[in-house]
């Protein structure tokens, strides 16, 4: 697996679509550190210089920096469907604010939503994990399913401390251009979805204005997964007028962004109305945040 992963962090260099993410993360420095939460994907490249390891071992618990990642696209003939990415952790993805000894142990822990992190830094319902030291670590490739959210853990200890990371990343390729929240998809001088988040609740709107008294108005409003094979996010929900008046007519669906391990969302509003006659649909994808 070492050289494997090697070889697609040498390859990455190549590719002119490759990006360097940086993410707000879970710290805990130590063991008296308090532990502060991040959490929206994506970010900017790190600033901050890599520190290497101290082969003479100090006193000094680990404390981690910002970690860095980059994504590609599975290599085609290993992917013929193009619904696989590439996770890539370099050498100097994971760095130090203080040189640390070189025995520092460095464990990389790759899982869904309930993969859970202990105060003593074990992990739970991990499905890959990657054990190396501070001295030995070279960097890895994960490869994942694109367009969902995958939950890793960045976990450095030695005999003086630990210290933690959090990462919700992932490769988009349906869901790559789109945008967050909040988001309009059509006309809301006629047919429309807004898209607004409260908390961890996403809501969905689906508006119409009818013009003038009509007959027969049918409206809903979904939200599904970008797959292929779709499932749903936000609960349809279907609107039934008979004899709708003039004016705005609207019906409303949500979901909590911890439910499902998607990055981003497909939105439908679907309008049938038989005076005046009338068919669209309001449609697009929607950013999923983190947080």
């Amino acid at each position: 697996m070492t050289g494997l992963s090697l070889f697609f962090l040498k390859c990455e260099g190549t590719s002119p679509d490759a990006k360097t993410l940086l993410v707000p993360l879970l710290v805990s420095a130590d063991s008296s550190a308090s532990t502060a939460f991040g959490g929206n994907q994506g970010g900017q490249t790190g600033n901050e210089t890599p520190i290497a390891v101290d082969d003479i071992p100090q006193a000094v618990a680990p404390t981690l920096n910002e970690i860095t990642y980059i994504t590609n696209d599975a290599n085609p003939a290993d992917d013929p469907y193009s619904t696989k990415g590439l996770l890539q952790f370099q050498k100097t993805s994971v760095s130090f604010k203080k040189p640390v000894p070189s025995n520092t142990t460095i464990t990389l822990y790759f899982g869904k939503k309930n993969m859970e992190l202990q105060p003593d830094g074990t992990v739970t319902n991990a499905l890959v994990t990657l054990n190396r030291t501070a001295a030995t670590f070279s960097g890895y490739t994960y490869l994942t399913d694109a367009d969902k959210k995958v939950k890793v853990f960045v976990v450095a200890k030695n005999e003086f401390g630990i210290s933690t990371k959090q990462l919700t990343i992932g490769h988009p390729r349906i869901c790559a251009d789109a945008p967050k929240i909040p988001a309009t998809f059509g006309d809301c001088n006629d047919h429309c979805i807004e898209a607004t988040k409260t908390g961890s609740i996403v809501e969905l709107n689906a508006k119409y204005k009818l013009p003038i008294q009509g007959t027969s108005l049918n409206l809903d409003i979904v939200g599904v997964s970008p797959r292929s094979f779709p499932e749903y996010i936000a609960p349809s929900q279907n609107l039934v007028i008979p004899v709708p008046n003039a004016g705005i007519h609207t019906i409303k669906t949500n979901f909590n962004i911890y439910d499902k391990e998607f990055l981003c969302a497909k939105v439908t509003s679907l309008l049938v109305i038989d005076n005046p006659m009338r068919f669209t649909i309001a449609n697009g994808y929607l950013s999923i945040p983190n947080d």
